[in-house]
């Protein structure tokens, strides 16, 4: 099973080489791990069923997520990666993992129950903390849920069924095994009560009712008729949000079940989205930030100051804390949108960031593995 990162980044419909930069950074990040599972797949080795290698954790690991699970920290990366720490990320252990697949993105709903995505469809849930992890989807289980599901509605005459089955159809021409849905899975979110969703690449989508134990395809669900790759999700109030190329934003319509389409003032990739009380954020490439105070209906370009893509952003101490991909960081006000300009020390590629526990700090996860940064203001 091959990452699908290139093929990825060749369709993004944004055609200029610095508007994909982003994007190719993570690809530079995984095209190495690509090659080696080409490597694998030739002997014969399965990551969907092979138990990740164990790293060498006197060197920096790669890691391409990392969220907070009570008074833990868990981190995933490479080749099924999964790491765990217990002191605010000063030392970390390796935890094991079914998979050696590449995974992108952790997310925990509490203090226990977390779930991991990544490429080749893999979603992984653990209930213990992030100490144990199990799949609950990988792109075999996929493949036949979609043919199961559209198959179904197709032979009754469902033309939109019909559609998205000559899509799979197509997309299985990429994948080097012949029954794994290769794409990868970018994020996933739960609210409390079990309700969540897991988007993708190529415009995949997928809602639960039951913390994941089941999940129902939703692609026809979703104003994403160009089927622009989604990556990033967000919730409040029971209502989700789903970011992605192209500017495509997208709210949850809960009467009609459907994603509808929000209208924003940007055309570019929007690489992440926030929802919280009175304030909707949207964040993506060369540092652009935009807020609304009205759920969508109108907007706010927030001047950053950032000329990188913006990664993550973090509720610290009371402010939220902007990251771009090359490290550097604002503190944003949520009343105002005043932007402060924070120390940093510039360094390896950050993809993701995570609270510590501790108000003065924030972690950032990379190409040069994960690091604490103390929060002071840029004199």
């Amino acid at each position: 099973m091959t990452s699908p990162c290139l093929q990825w980044v060749q369709q993004i419909s944004e055609p200029r080489p610095g508007v994909r930069r982003g994007v190719l950074a993570l690809c530079a990040a995984l095209l190495w791990s690509a090659q080696a599972f080409s490597a694998t797949a030739v002997r014969g080795i399965d990551p969907l069923l092979e138990p990740a290698p164990n790293a060498n954790l006197s060197l920096p690991a790669t890691l391409l997520g990392v969220a907070q699970a009570g008074d833990t920290l868990v981190g995933v990366g490479l080749h099924g990666l999964i790491q765990r720490s217990s002191d605010g990320g000063k030392r970390w252990q390796q935890v094991p993992s079914p998979v050696s697949s590449d995974l992108v993105q952790v997310r925990f709903s509490d203090a226990r129950n977390g779930w991991i995505v990544g490429h080749d469809s893999l979603l992984l849930h653990s209930d213990d903390g992030g100490a144990s992890w199990k799949v609950q989807l990988d792109g075999r289980s996929l493949l036949a849920l979609l043919r199961h599901s559209y198959g179904e509605r197709a032979g009754k005459g469902d033309t939109t069924a019909q559609d998205l089955l000559a899509e799979l159809d197509l997309a299985m021409t990429t994948s080097a095994t012949p029954d794994v849905l290769a794409a990868p899975f970018l994020d996933v979110l739960f609210d409390a009560n079990g309700t969540g969703f897991v988007v993708g690449a190529f415009g995949m989508i997928l809602r639960s009712s039951d913390f994941g134990a089941s999940w129902e395809p939703w692609v026809e669900r979703s104003d994403n008729g160009r089927s622009m790759h989604l990556y990033g999700l967000a919730e409040h109030g029971g209502i989700f949000y789903v970011s992605g190329e192209q500017g495509l934003l997208m709210r949850l319509d809960t009467a009609a079940q459907r994603f509808v389409q929000v209208q924003t003032p940007y055309n570019g990739t929007y690489f992440g989205v926030r929802a919280m009380d009175g304030l909707l954020l949207a964040y993506g490439l060369r540092g652009n930030l935009f807020a609304s105070r009205d759920d969508g209906q109108t907007w706010k370009k927030v001047e950053t100051g950032l000329n990188s893509s913006l990664v993550s952003t973090v509720e610290q101490g009371g402010r939220l804390i902007v990251i771009s991909q090359s490290g550097e960081m604002v503190s944003l006000d949520r009343h105002s949108l005043a932007v402060i300009r924070l120390q940093t020390e510039r360094g390896a590629d950050v993809y993701g960031a995570s609270t510590t526990g501790n108000a003065s700090e924030v972690l950032v996860a990379g190409f040069a593995g994960v690091k604490v940064i103390q929060i002071a203001r840029a004199d």
